[in-house]
């Protein structure tokens, strides 16, 4: 047993006694998966920021980095930052967080520059300035297998994703009234509660 596996458990045995549908236990593991993707996915949360430097050989002007590789789990970007010979950042250009479909300029027709972007598996970068590495923080999508579960919301305010788990559960048994009470729960309460704690700068 491990702590992630301790915690997953854990929510998987309060989805059964909340649903009381020990019966459809291998339907609360898959709940539990998608409600913490699925809540971890409804904000930008400060604790889902992971930090890549990612070193060039040589110094480049336009680049493409395996997101695969360098940034597991990517569900979006936060900032990228140009970095030195010694790897240190820098101040300027600042790079500009845009849409695959924004990478031409409306008026000139030519591609941007000091522009970042994800393009399939590839968190591609042009710049006016040749950089030798690229400090990336990203938003990162839990681990939901049992052996490697590790969310946070999980561990400090798990009832978004337990009543979330919970209205799965009952909308695939059918149960469609407490599948939207539960649901109602998550929008009116948890989900607020979790936003107010731990997105805004309330708490730092």
């Amino acid at each position: 047993m491990s702590a992630q596996t301790d915690l997953y458990d854990s929510l998987l045995a309060d989805v059964v006694t909340l649903t009381n549908r020990p019966d459809l236990s291998a339907e609360a593991a898959v709940a539990i998966k998608t409600a913490t993707l699925s809540i971890h996915a409804r904000a930008a949360f400060p604790r889902d920021v992971g930090t890549v430097l990612a070193k060039q050989v040589n110094a480049t002007f336009i680049t493409s980095l395996d997101a695969i590789t360098l940034f597991p789990r990517l569900r979006g970007l936060s900032t990228v930052r140009l970095c030195d010979v010694n790897y240190n950042p820098l101040e300027s250009p600042e790079i500009e967080i845009i849409e695959l479909g924004d990478i031409y300029d409306p008026e000139y027709k030519t591609l941007k520059s000091n522009v970042a972007y994800i393009a399939g598996t590839n968190v591609n970068v042009r710049s006016g300035v040749a950089a030798y590495g690229y400090l990336v923080e990203y938003l990162a999508s839990p681990l939901v297998l049992r052996a490697q579960y590790n969310s946070w919301i999980a561990q400090l305010a798990p009832d978004a994703i337990l009543y979330t788990a919970c209205s799965i559960v009952f909308a695939t048994s059918g149960n469609e009234e407490k599948a939207a009470a539960y649901q109602k729960l998550v929008d009116t309460r948890f989900f607020p509660e979790l936003v107010q704690n731990y997105l805004t700068s309330a708490i730092r």
